[in-house]
């Protein structure tokens, strides 16, 4: 007959890796950019990669990529507050976001709100025909979960797009401006885990609904309908 103090190593055992696989876990994704779990001391993390972005119709007359090189950061501090943001450019548009995020840990999830600015440059007068240029201002007021699967950390993140301000430019000539709407919303859902040895990768989808994309600013929205975009994105974690 089995006793009881027979299967008590057993049951510890069982317990000490089940907690060890945890712990791996946990620290793997103290070094992911998307995960708001909290962390011991103060970590930068940092991803580089390309995205894909849909143009949608009928801004255009058919369904249009318009590829970028995305950096993305994540400093993570021991004070519940994540820094985060992003560095993007295909040379015609280019974007630099940056906010902030207060999360808690609850349970074998993290749940967390804050806040981002964006600003975004585009220019496409070294196309022949073209003399445009514009500049605008993004908030995002942001809402963020994340949990982990099985060594698989998944997050997603919901944004308000609020434009606060746009200067729309022929050559040297300001000849639209714009400020303070609430122009759609997006929804973020991004996975991380390890790809290769200590190599880490994130992959992620951005469902966007929009009635002024700013991949799209030099496309007028004749209709001034929200509509729905979709970006793709890859990034090696640093």
């Amino acid at each position: 007959m089995l006793k009881l103090h027979h299967l008590f190593p057993v049951i510890a055992a069982k317990v000490v890796c089940t907690f060890s696989l945890f712990g791996q876990q946990a620290n793997a994704d103290q070094h992911y950019v998307y995960s708001s779990r909290s962390v011991q001391t103060t970590k930068m993390n940092l991803s580089i990669g390309p995205s894909l972005t849909m143009l949608p119709q009928p801004l255009t007359e058919y369904p249009t990529p318009a590829p970028m090189i995305d950096l993305r950061w994540r400093v993570a501090t021991p004070f519940d507050v994540n820094l985060f943001g992003r560095l993007g450019s295909n040379i015609a548009t280019s974007i630099i976001k940056a906010g902030g995020l207060y999360s808690r840990d609850i349970g074998m999830f993290s749940v967390g709100i804050g806040y981002s600015i964006a600003y975004v440059y585009g220019n496409i007068t070294f196309i022949d025909g073209f003399n445009t240029s514009q500049r605008r201002w993004i908030g995002y007021p942001t809402v963020n979960l994340t949990t982990n699967l099985d060594g698989l950390t998944i997050t997603a993140r919901g944004e308000l797009e609020m434009i606060t301000a746009i200067d729309q430019f022929i050559e040297t000539q300001k000849v639209k401006t714009s400020a303070d709407q609430i122009s759609g919303g997006a929804l973020t859902i991004v996975a991380e885990q390890p790809f290769w040895n200590n190599t880490h990768v994130l992959l992620g989808v951005c469902l966007a609904y929009s009635s002024n994309p700013y991949q799209s600013w030099f496309i007028y929205n004749t209709f001034r309908e929200r509509l729905f975009s979709t970006e793709l994105f890859l990034g090696f974690i640093l």
